[in-house]
């Protein structure tokens, strides 16, 4: 039972530990969209998937963008 908020931790903090990757995924939405609309969790998840990007970071993206998603938070802050 105590693993389980840990997980719950180590999701929230996704783009602390791995930004880099995140940061390279956006630039490359920005592009796509090109100011037409706000990112959203789900374009990075669907870059992921198009892209073919595979490995632990990818996995662990992917589901930080769907605990974002489940919160209520369809766009993409910047801070």
């Amino acid at each position: 039972m105590s693993q389980i908020p840990r997980n719950i931790e180590k999701i929230k903090n996704y783009p602390i530990k791995n930004g880099e990757t995140l940061e390279k995924l956006i630039r490359k939405l920005k592009q796509i969209i090109n100011g037409k609309r706000e990112i959203m969790y789900s374009d990075i998840i669907n870059i992921i998937i198009r892209e073919g990007n595979i490995g632990e970071e990818y996995k662990q993206l992917i589901i930080w963008c769907n605990y974002k998603i489940r919160l209520g938070n369809l766009y993409v802050e910047f801070e």
